[in-house]
């Protein structure tokens, strides 16, 4: 009996359909897809052999500059850290001296390392220079000049000003020190609780209880007065009632 071509599928005996094509690549076809898979390993190392001929040079030579600028780097951040530890130590032994009682010595020890020290520990060197004088007319100025000096950073400019205010109330006329000290107590300012204080206490010594209210009054408004502040705030109120004829302040 004649038969047909044979159909790569078949049905088993027992009535299930078999594939008897076969399930992966010929073996020309492997044999082909490593020939081309060497031609583009081939073409990628001939790629990278010109890449290497043309730039090779320029490409170790930027390796070795980046080895030497972050082993640069990091000597120099190793230094500076041993410098500040050292400006650290320096500071901390001036204030020992103080703490003794050897005012000379620590002062004379903040002085120096206000003109050797970096970054912040000049100008707070020159701030612990300035609270050892012992006249506070001299001590007014050395703190003025560290608020006037430009390099002196904003925060300790404002810090100077305080103490200098905070002596010039006893030594100046109640106009020149509103003068320098009413732009302390300006919104925003961060010692404006103290210069406020202090404001109040300087009308409150000319006799003028109204200013002294205000100040008071602009203290207590103020959310950010501190504790210890208010508390103040609360004896000068007391001090006003006292004061007032009629046991009000005006």
């Amino acid at each position: 009996m004649p038969r047909g071509p044979v159909d790569p599928r078949s049905t088993s005996p027992l009535g299930v359909e078999q594939d008897f094509r076969p399930s992966g690549p010929t073996r020309g076809e492997t044999e082909m897809a490593d020939i081309f898979n060497e031609i583009d390993e081939e073409l990628r190392q001939e790629k990278l052999k010109k890449l290497w001929d043309r730039y090779g040079v320029l490409l170790l030579v930027a390796a070795v500059l980046i080895v030497a600028a972050v082993g640069g780097w990091r000597a120099y951040d190793h230094w500076r850290g041993l410098q500040a530890q050292a400006q650290g130590d320096a500071f901390a032994a001036a204030g020992r001296l103080a703490a003794a009682g050897d005012v000379d010595a620590a002062e004379k020890a903040f002085t120096t390392l206000a003109g050797t020290a970096s970054g912040g520990y000049p100008a707070l060197a020159r701030l612990r220079a300035a609270g050892l004088k012992t006249e506070a007319a001299e001590a007014v100025a050395a703190f003025d000049a560290i608020a006037t000096d430009k390099a002196t950073p904003a925060l300790f400019a404002d810090v100077a000003r305080i103490r200098a205010a905070a002596l010039a109330i006893d030594l100046e006329e109640r106009a020149a020190f509103e003068a320098r000290t009413a732009q302390l107590a300006a919104a925003g300012r961060p010692f404006r609780g103290e210069a406020r204080e202090l404001l109040a206490l300087a009308a409150l010594k000319a006799g003028d209880a109204a200013a002294a209210t205000r100040w008071l009054d602009d203290l207590d408004a103020d959310a950010s007065t501190p504790r210890e502040l208010s508390e103040r705030t609360a004896m000068l109120r007391a001090l006003l009632l006292a004061r007032a004829p009629s046991g009000k302040a005006n």
